[in-house]
C-alpha cells in the first residue's frame, strides 16, 4: 500500500453489506455505510419522496427507514440481481410489504442505483412501480 492511500471495500462489497444489514435489521451497520454527505432520492411519486433529496444519514434514518418501520409491516426489498459497474452498483428486485393504514399488500418491482466512494454510499436513486404501492395505500 502506498503511503497516504487506503484500501476501501469495492462498491459491490459495500452494497452487499448494506442489503445484508437490512436483512438482519442492523440499523447501526446500515448507517455506518452511509457517507456524511448524501444524495439519496426515493422515486418520484413514491410515498417517501416528499423529502427528497435526503442529505444526511440521520435524514435517511428518520425519513426513510423510520417511516418504513412505522407505516409498512413485513417490509422487504431484497435484490434478485446486482450489477457491478465499479463505483456505481445497480440492484434489481421487488419491494414487498403491507401498508399499516389499509392492511393491503404491495409487491413492486424496483431498481436501485447506488453510488459509492471510498467505501461509503454517497448516492442512491430508487426507481419503483409507484402505482402498485399507491394502490395498496388506498382505502377499500
Amino acid at each position: 500500500m502506498t503511503e497516504g492511500t487506503e484500501n476501501f471495500p469495492t462498491g459491490l462489497e459495500v452494497v452487499e453489506r448494506l442489503y445484508d444489514a437490512f436483512v438482519r435489521g442492523d440499523g447501526q451497520a446500515i448507517m455506518a455505510l452511509l457517507d456524511d454527505e448524501l444524495d439519496w432520492n426515493e422515486a418520484e411519486n413514491f410515498m417517501l419522496s416528499d423529502r427528497n433529496p435526503y442529505r444526511t444519514p440521520a435524514a435517511v434514518a428518520e425519513g426513510v427507514f423510520g417511516r418504513l418501520a412505522s407505516d409498512v409491516r413485513d417490509y422487504e426489498a431484497l435484490p434478485s440481481e446486482i450489477f457491478d459497474a465499479g463505483d456505481v452498483i445497480v440492484a434489481l428486485g421487488r419491494s414487498k410489504g403491507i401498508i399499516v393504514a389499509t392492511g393491503k399488500r404491495f409487491d413492486a418491482q424496483y431498481a436501485h442505483v447506488w453510488r459509492v466512494r471510498q467505501g461509503k454510499i454517497v448516492g442512491f436513486q430508487q426507481v419503483i412501480d409507484t402505482l402498485n404501492v399507491w394502490r395498496a395505500q388506498q382505502p377499500a
